[in-house]
């Protein structure tokens, strides 16, 4: 990924997973009139198939995993995925929020990739450990699994937190 200026600065706060270092950039950005920045991509999509379900289960879920080119936190997440293939039958498939069109995944997950869901529905964010994926993909075989609490949205966090600061300035 290519960044420059205020993205460049925007990266180094994601990278550094503290809403103490992002903030006084996001609150920079928000002076200066603009309410969100989108990457500009120099390499290739990473949306795509990354395997289906081999075992021949007709119940088997797919998981979407929501990333972006060069997300090492993604890569551990697949690879805890990929281990359990043949113990939890699913497939995976990955999301490129960075994508031309995909603007508004990309206002919700941007602070917070990785993003899971399982057959379209929010499952975790950030990482997973293989008890976790285990459960949830044996609940999604079964049919019980349920869209799960604090689903990311920093479009919407920084949207109230700009009309508070409108509000505290009226």
């Amino acid at each position: 990924m290519k960044y420059t200026g205020l993205k460049s600065m925007l990266l180094l706060g994601s990278v550094a997973k503290s809403r103490a270092f992002v903030q006084p950039f996001t609150q920079n950005i928000s002076r200066l009139g603009l309410r969100s920045l989108h990457m500009e991509r120099s390499g290739q999509s990473v949306t795509g198939l990354i395997y289906q379900d081999s075992t021949g289960a007709t119940n088997a879920p797919m998981v979407q995993l929501y990333t972006k080119e060069g997300c090492t936190l993604c890569d551990k997440v697949s690879d805890v995925l990929k281990s359990l293939r043949e113990e939890c039958p699913h497939s995976l498939e990955a999301i490129d929020i960075t994508d031309e069109g995909k603007e508004d995944i990309y206002d919700k997950y941007k602070w917070d990739i990785p993003v899971l869901h399982i057959e379209g529905k929010y499952w975790t964010k950030h990482k997973l450990t293989s008890d976790e994926a285990v459960e949830a993909i044996a609940k999604a075989t079964s049919g019980e699994f349920e869209v799960q609490r604090g689903e990311p949205d920093a479009g919407a966090l920084e949207r109230r937190r700009e009309e508070r600061e409108r509000n505290a300035k009226a």
